[in-house]
Order: structure tokens, then sequence, then C-alpha cells
């Protein structure tokens, strides 16, 4: 009870759950509002709850007890480890009574005249305003809140499905929770469902529409990870097989896929024990890739370089995970690649190749990346195309896939595939005018690629240059380390394009919130594994009027090399934030050697930076294209901004 006094008096995002805990042990509702000043009127409800665990465990099974647990939202695992009771028993008890869910209307009018908008949700009440439509129906599962790793760009996907369908002459529903989307505006689709992406909410969706089949590729790695649940239940899945997601998504199952068809992969292996990880670390030899399997946005990826990092890792790894083992893989370092396609299980189409920007090791939805790739050889992007089809027909992909590449002196590594629709379709779309998810849409219902007007294999570039640059929310999350990473940290992304790429880079940078200062001076602050690199990076900047403040090892590294800079001392934090404040130190170029530990000099630097918006570059490829950028925008001064159509010309076919 004490621990939990305390806990009570912080206030954070998990504070809910400790008043929750406070009052299972007996604290009283006016002991926590009088120590965290929420209303009494709330903790009563988060009592309710509670009131409602206790009786689940104490009182025997019985219709009355299932419906109220039911209405307050406890899920059937949740009540079956309350009560005791097997799946089974709740479930004859349920069809025993019809004990199922009604769907209301949501009143889009606020009571003012009568609303009639398809737009609904749940609730354990008497009256049915569902109106079910004798129509043949598909339904598409949304990706749900949007967050870090899984954003709006699974929007885009499952806003342009629910068209598709409706175009294709079937009556579109989605199924979605998240009130900031397009996807649940009422008039999407032709019926919307307000509910959680949890098996049960979905299930009583689709056995009360009685659709043609659900299609779980446009919503991310949510949908897919709910797909086995409903085929054990009968759904029909449209779209690629179960046993094909489960392929890309196993780690055994895939690494036999990709030896049979002759494709490498950096050598790794799934390990459940620290004793097998560092052992595996070992053979491969370091650095490593380590992760969680089963993740949304390269959460808790980390390259790690020794056994102590590694011991530290999976120590936090183990914990985020328990039910999926930690993957370790080799690193690669070379250019990574994403390669979106359409398979219809003959023919792939490929609108176009994007390139990444900064090295392997950093999260693909936090890099730079081109379109069309700028470095590959043809022989790498014949190479690029041939493994796509041959995954594509092995998996038999039905509609969108995305494989993520890496590719180092010619040869190339498959990183992963996922069978879905991913964060890049939006952009290739725009930017080749190919309407991908449309095209899926009617591969998934049974047309072929040749037939649809656009071409099969790779398309040719379109002339058009365009760079995604990733946009981050630093300002408003604390102590998180802003060095990039496996580990995915932005909330958004934003495109620049041109005819020329120069020109396609200084708007991406600029519509991501950089700034491109005419003099001033940069503070460098490298590990010592980068400094050599560095050397022609800061001689770009003197050239260009800039004045060189470095921490003192690489002042050292840089006065051996002939460079001046001003010494100043890393330790002294209260210092380097007065001049990034004073605007002093206009930018930062930091590599950091650990990351992640709030008390090390190179965290505050990041941080200070941050704060005050001065830009802060963690990667050397990130640095490079800002000085191209930087020369360009000097040089132009002025760039025209039209509509994206007027960049485009028509694709293929069409």
């Amino acid at each position: 009870k004490d621990e939990l006094m305390k806990r009570l008096e912080i206030c954070d995002d998990e504070r809910i759950f400790v008043v929750a805990e406070a009052l299972r042990k007996g604290i009283s509702v006016k002991r926590i509002n009088k120590i965290t000043k929420i209303d009494k009127w709330f903790v009563k409800k988060i009592a309710n709850i509670v009131e409602i665990e206790n009786r689940l465990q104490t009182e025997p099974m019985n219709i009355d007890l299932l419906k109220k647990a039911e209405s307050m939202g406890f899920t059937d695992v949740e009540i079956q480890e309350l009560s005791k009771e097997s799946i089974e028993t709740l479930d004859t008890l349920r069809r025993a009574h019809n004990l199922y869910p009604v769907y209301k209307m949501v009143d889009t009018c606020a009571a003012e005249f009568e609303s009639s908008t398809p737009y609904y949700y749940s609730s354990f009440d008497q009256e049915e305003e569902n109106v079910i439509s004798k129509k043949e129906k598909i339904i598409v599962l949304g990706s749900g809140p949007i967050r870090i790793g899984q954003g709006i760009e699974f929007d885009y996907c499952s806003v342009h499905a629910t068209w598709a369908i409706r175009d294709a002459g079937y009556e579109s529903i989605i199924i979605n929770n998240n009130p900031e989307t397009v996807s649940t505006d009422f008039d999407t689709s032709d019926k919307l469902y307000f509910e959680p992406l949890y098996i049960e909410d979905v299930f009583n969706v689709i056995r009360k529409e009685m659709p043609k089949g659900v299609i779980v590729q446009f919503g991310g790695q949510t949908a897919i990870n709910l797909a086995p649940k409903l085929l054990k239940r009968g759904v029909q899945i449209l779209g690629t097989s179960v046993e094909s997601i489960n392929v890309a998504e196993d780690r055994n199952l895939f690494e036999r896929l990709l030896t049979e068809l002759h494709i490498p992969q950096p050598r790794g292996a799934a390990v459940t024990t620290l004793k097998d990880a560092v052992i595996t670390a070992n053979n491969i030899g370091y650095p490593v890739l380590v992760r969680p399997s089963y993740v949304i946005g390269g959460r808790a990826m980390q390259v790690v370089n020794n056994d102590d990092e590694l011991k530290g890792y999976v120590k936090e790894a183990v914990a985020l995970s328990t039910e999926h083992p930690i993957l370790v893989d080799q690193y690669i370092e070379g250019t990574e690649v994403e390669v979106d396609a359409i398979a219809d299980g003959e023919d792939i189409l490929i609108p176009g190749i994007m390139e990444h920007i900064e090295r392997t090791g950093v999260h693909s939805g936090d890099s730079f990346c081109s379109y069309p790739s700028r470095t590959l050889s043809k022989a790498v992007i014949d190479k690029l195309v041939e493994y796509t089809q041959r995954l594509a027909k092995a998996l038999q992909v039905s509609g969108l896939m995305n494989i993520q590449y890496v590719v180092k002196n010619d040869d190339v590594y498959v990183i992963e595939v996922n069978p879905r629709a991913s964060r890049t379709v939006p952009i290739m779309s725009k930017v080749t005018g190919v309407p991908m998810v449309k095209l899926a849409i009617q591969v998934v219902i049974g047309e072929k690629l040749k037939n649809l007007g656009y071409g099969t294999g790779l398309l040719p570039w379109n002339g058009l240059f365009a760079v995604k640059a990733p946009v981050f929310s630093f300002q408003k999350l604390t102590n998180v380390d802003t060095a990039l990473t496996p580990e995915m940290k932005s909330t958004g992304e934003v495109l620049g394009v041109d005819f020329e790429y120069d020109k396609a880079l200084v708007k991406a940078f600029l519509g991501a919130g950089y700034t491109f200062p005419e003099k001033g001076n940069i503070l460098i602050s490298v590990k010592k594994a980068n400094k050599e690199e560095t050397l022609s990076i800061v001689r770009e900047f003197q050239e260009l009027g800039f004045g060189i403040i470095a921490t003192q090892l690489t002042s050292n590294f840089l006065r051996e090399q002939g460079i001046n800079p001003v010494e100043i001392d890393k330790f002294d934090t209260d210092l380097i934030h007065e001049k990034i404040k004073n605007k002093e130190i206009n930018l930062v170029l930091n590599t950091p050697t650990i990351g992640k530990d709030v008390r090390r000099c190179g965290f505050k630097l990041r941080t200070y930076a941050e704060q005050y918006k001065v830009p802060c570059f963690t990667s050397l490829d990130t640095v490079k294209a800002y000085l191209l950028a930087l020369k360009t925008f000097k040089k132009e001064k002025s760039f025209t901004y039209d509509e994206l159509k007027s960049y485009i010309k028509a694709p293929v076919g069409v």
C-alpha cells in the first residue's frame, strides 16, 4: 500500500491503472481523490469496474453477471481468467440467451434533427438500430489508433480500399476506432463500425453482416495479427492467405522459403534465452541487430556491438515480448531499399523503387527516401525485381506486398517481406500516378494485372524526383532520444517533389521543418568510428562560411587534420545549453556512442537542439543530404510549388 500511495502521486500515462490497483487493495475513493485530485465521480467509475472484477472472482457465473461484465467492456478472455470458467461455457450461456451486442447509430446531427448516417457503435442495449442490407459486402479492417509505427498511411490505404470496393459493386464496410482519421468519416464507406480492433468486437460485426469476406492487408500489423484468429472462426480472408502471411512472419518458415528460392538474407536466429542470444551473436559476429518478433514500428529494435550491450538489451526485450522469441541478425551496413508491389499470383507490378538516404540501421519510417533509386546499378535493380517476383509467386500474394532489401557491393539481401500495405504505398501511388490500392482490390476480387491497363513488372521512371522526409515530435515527448536508430520515432512525413533531385531534397527538408541558416556555427561531436568520414563534411561547412565548434576528442582529431575548431567541453552542458539558446550554435552534428541514457552529455546536447529548433543530425548520411540541400537553397533562393498532378506524366497504359 505504501508503494501504491507513492505511485498515486505520479501523474503519468499509467496512473489510471495505479488507481484501479489502489481500489483493489482497499484504498478508499475519498483517499484516492485527496492524493490525485481526480474527481470522485471518475474514481467511482473505476471502482465500478473493480467491483465487477471481484464479483467475477467470487460469484458463480450466470447470465446476469455475464451481461453486466460484457456491458462494462470486459472481454471473454478477461471474464474467463477472472471467473475460471471455460470459453465454451461462456459461449453456451451467451448462445442460450442470445447475449450479443446491438448496434446504435452515432447521432451526427447532435439531436437537432433525425440522423441517418450509417455510422455504428455496439451496445448491450435492447433496441437495434442497425439496418442490414441484402447486398454482397466486403469488410475492410482499419489500423486502429494512430501511433508511432502505425500512422496515417494505413488510413489512406483503408479509405482507398473502401472506395475501390464500392466501385466494384460491393457494399463497403470498414471497422476502425480512431475518430481522428478519414476512414472514420461517416461518408467514406457505405457503413462504418466504430469498434475496437479486438477479435470479439470484429467477429460480432462479421456475424451480424455476413460478408463475402474480410480484407486485412490495408490495416497494418494490427489487422494482419487478427487474420489467423478470424480464420479459426471460419471467416473468409480475401487476398493473400493466412498461411502465406504466417510464412512471411514466422522466422523458421521464412528462412526455409528463402533457402528454397536461393535468395540471400542476413544470417540470424530466433532465441529465447540470454545464453542462446550471446552464442548466436558471437557466431554471427558483432555488430548484430536484435529485436522481439512480431513488433510494430521496429519497437525495441537495436544494433548492439558487444556481449554487455546484448545482455542489457535481452533483459529489457524479454520483458517486452514474452510470447515470441528475440531475433538476432547479422547487421549489414549497406543501402536499404523498399519495393512495394501488387501481385495476382502470376504477375507483379512495381510502380517504382525507393532508396533510403541513410544506410541500414535507421528504421524505414525515420529515414529519408528517394524515388527513383539513385545509386543502384541496373544489375541490382534487375535482381530486386527478380527476387520480388519469386517471393510473390512463392507466397501466392494476392494484392499488396512490401519487401525491404539491403544492398552491399551489388549483393542483395532480403530483410523482411510484409504481405500487406506499407507506409510507402501512399507515396508511390502519388508520385507514380498508379492507384496501388485500387489495383490491389481489383486483384483481390479476381481480376488480373495484365488486364488493368498499367502493365506488369517494374514501370519505367516517369521523370519526377520525390524525397520523403520524416517529421518528429520530440518537443512533445520527454526523455526520448532524438538519435536515429532501428526503433521508429517519427510521427509523420512530408514529400518533396520536383523535376530536379536537389530541389526535391530542399522541399523535403523545408517541409519537415528544417531551416537553412545563411551563416553561423556548427557544433560537432562524433564517435571514434565516424571521425574519418566526418572530415569532408566539416570542410564543406567551412567552405560555406560556417564556424566549427567541436568537443575535445573531435577537436583533437580535426586539429591533426589541419582544421582549427573552437573547442568546447562536452561536460559543460550549461554552457552548451546557453550557446544553443542564444543562437551561437546554429547546427549540431552528433553521432551517439550509446544513446538512450538521459544522463549522458550527448543525450542532453541533442535534447537542447530539439528544444530550440536547431537542426540536429545523428546520421552522417542525413547531414550529407542536408549539405546538398543547403547549397541548392543558397543558389536557387526561390522554388515553385505546383499541384502534384502537374508533375506527373500519365503512367504506362493510361
